[in-house]
């Protein structure tokens, strides 16, 4: 009896190619993104496009057909689009992320976001014990503070992940807000026992996780921690910075699974760019000669 691999597509044609169309599912893939750099605008794109193809019956064919491993006929690996793809915020409204697409792409963008993921806003949690709850004390349906519920932000994250993530995309936006406070029920110490066991589960839920983290916030030791338990560490950095126009580009650092397949094809770095109709497409391959 063969083995059967699932992967499931970023949706951005453009890197798909390059990465054997998609990430091994069950992954927790880090986007460690230097600010501007591309890492959400990765997100919303990968967004856009997956939705755009469940709703095209050519494209979801496509995605979804079977291949044989070229070495191993007994090995096979099918291609996985989401059931749903959620968007956690630990700390920004719904509203901001819509408004944010609204701004930077085409209608289409905007209406994916909004009509196609399930979103959950843990601002409320996040703020409540902080200063920032006496800023709308006069209007806490901004926020929605809830004084009556006593879970913490990993609790809550935890229920929402068990109930949501078998089988879909989830967004956590992002670990730089988890991280940069230390809160009094939140010490790093649980943190990184969460992720690691978030880590251990996704293997049963296979579905994909993103994590958003920015670069050069943590200490040297934490960001290590982090990149050595997650599967997947996705990093997106400016280069050129000493010329009139600076440019973008994205390397996988780690990913278990697939590095190997990328020193195969010699591929070192992505280019990429951010555009008005296009979203975040890679321009250019750069490979090791």
């Amino acid at each position: 009896m063969g083995m059967k691999l699932l992967k499931i597509p970023t949706g951005i044609k453009t890197f798909d190619l390059n990465i054997n169309e998609g990430f091994p599912a069950g992954s927790v893939i880090l986007l460690l993104e230097d600010v501007g750099a591309g890492g959400r605008e990765f997100l919303y794109s990968s967004i856009y496009n997956i939705t755009m193809a469940k709703k095209n019956q050519d494209d979801l064919d496509k995605m979804k057909r079977n291949q044989k491993d070229p070495v191993d006929e007994q090995i096979r690996t099918a291609i996985m689009l989401p059931n749903k793809i959620c968007y956690v915020s630990i700390s920004k409204s719904r509203e901001d992320i819509l408004t944010e697409n609204a701004y930077a792409f085409h209608k289409g963008y905007y209406e994916a976001v909004k009509d196609g993921m399930v979103f959950k806003e843990l601002s409320n949690i996040y703020f409540r014990h902080s200063i920032a709850q006496n800023l709308w004390s006069e209007k806490k349906g901004m926020l929605g503070f809830d004084s009556i519920s006593d879970k913490n932000i990993l609790e809550e994250l935890s229920e929402f992940m068990n109930e949501n993530a078998e089988g879909n995309i989830v967004i956590i936006d992002s670990l730089t807000d988890l991280l940069v406070n230390q809160i009094e029920y939140l010490n790093r110490t649980d943190f990184i026992m969460f992720l690691k066991g978030m880590v251990n589960i996704s293997k049963t839920w296979n579905g994909l996780i993103y994590l958003i983290l920015s670069a050069n916030i943590l200490e040297k030791q934490m960001q290590e921690i982090i990149n050595d338990v997650v599967d997947g560490v996705l990093v997106f950095e400016w280069f050129d910075k000493g010329s009139v126009k600076m440019r973008r580009n994205l390397y996988i650092s780690k990913f278990r699974g697939l590095i190997p397949q990328l020193e195969q094809n010699k591929i070192a770095k992505f280019e990429t760019r951010i555009t008005y109709d296009g979203g975040f497409e890679v321009s250019n391959v750069r490979k090791i000669i």
